[in-house]
């Protein structure tokens, strides 16, 4: 549990419970539009703990541009 309490674990275990093909583009769109750079920041920082199945997804939020 090394990002509880941290926006990126709330994030990466939300993303888990969907599942890597319930998660479409507009579950990612409201991600990248409701994240601050900062906490993108973060899920990149904390990208290592993320699960393969929803790397790319997690990938995808937090480069998006601003």
């Amino acid at each position: 549990m090394a990002t509880a309490g941290r926006i990126s674990g709330t994030i990466i275990q939300a993303l888990r419970w969907l599942g890597k093909h319930s998660v479409d583009e507009q579950t990612t769109t409201i991600l990248k539009e409701r994240l601050t750079s900062d906490e993108k920041a973060i899920l990149l920082k904390d990208i290592h703990y993320t699960p393969i199945g929803i790397l790319e997804i997690i990938r995808a939020v937090a480069e998006a541009e601003d």
